[in-house]
């Protein structure tokens, strides 16, 4: 963002254009269908070639603010969700930056409209990532906590400043959906095994480890994958395993 715009609505175009190039990259690294991406992509360079352009009023800026927040929601939702919250939080990140800066104080206020556009995005990719996070397998109960941490730490960062500018209304709904994913991301982790330390004199192919943990020579690829082993049969002396009780 080079340029200095000269107006809100000027802003608000260049915000618009750095949102849709974030939109298109997320089409990229959440590998959607082409059935969701090609038309989400299409959008993305409609507002970049023609809609950004040409923005009169509020209204526009509006418009595209909700083609924004719709192409993610269909990116999010036809992607894995494993690998879908970790794409929306680095774009959600990304579009919190994407509006233009200036030592004006006079120009500040009023690239405050760009500001609001790109938080709207920013609260699109987290509120997504949220319910990508809740859709997720987690294998074991320390994946599911994690995912708890980054919707906290999420809100943590971000909370105060979308209410700030997108008011309390906005803030509430995505904290709703903050707190829910966490109660239902909380009671599927009493259901994960915890991981365990496991240490042994030696070496040990993986199915024999996994015959005197599990009974189950067959789980050995399961230990050789949790611990990145090169070779199944060398592994220890100290590894990661899931608990073999509850």
């Amino acid at each position: 963002m080079a340029d200095i715009p000269s107006s809100a609505l000027a802003a608000c175009a260049v915000s618009a254009q750095a949102l849709a190039r974030i939109l298109l990259d997320l089409a990229t690294a959440l590998s959607a269908p082409a059935a969701t991406a090609d038309p989400v992509g299409r959008r993305a360079r409609q507002i970049i070639r023609v809609l950004a352009p040409r923005v009169r009023g509020m209204a526009d800026v509006g418009a595209i603010g909700r083609m924004l927040a719709q192409g993610v929601q269909d990116l999010a939702r036809a992607a894995n969700p494993s690998d879908a919250a970790t794409g929306l939080y680095a774009a959600a990140a990304r579009a919190r930056d994407a509006y233009p800066r200036t030592a004006s104080p006079v120009l500040t206020r009023a690239y405050r409209a760009a500001q609001a556009l790109a938080t709207g995005m920013e609260v699109a990719c987290l509120g997504e990532a949220f319910l990508a996070e809740s859709r997720s397998a987690f294998a074991d109960r320390p994946s599911g906590e994690r995912a708890r941490a980054r919707i906290a730490a999420a809100m943590d960062a971000s909370g105060d400043r979308i209410a700030g500018l997108l008011g309390q209304e906005v803030y509430g709904a995505l904290n709703a959906v903050a707190l829910e994913t966490g109660t239902y991301l909380a009671q599927q982790l009493a259901s994960l095994r915890p991981v365990v330390r496991v240490q042994a004199a030696r070496a040990l192919p993986s199915t024999a480890l996994a015959w005197a943990l599990y009974g189950d020579p067959a789980r050995g690829a399961e230990l050789v994958a949790r611990n990145n082993s090169g070779t199944p049969l060398f592994l220890g002396p100290v590894i990661e395993a899931l608990s073999p009780n509850p």
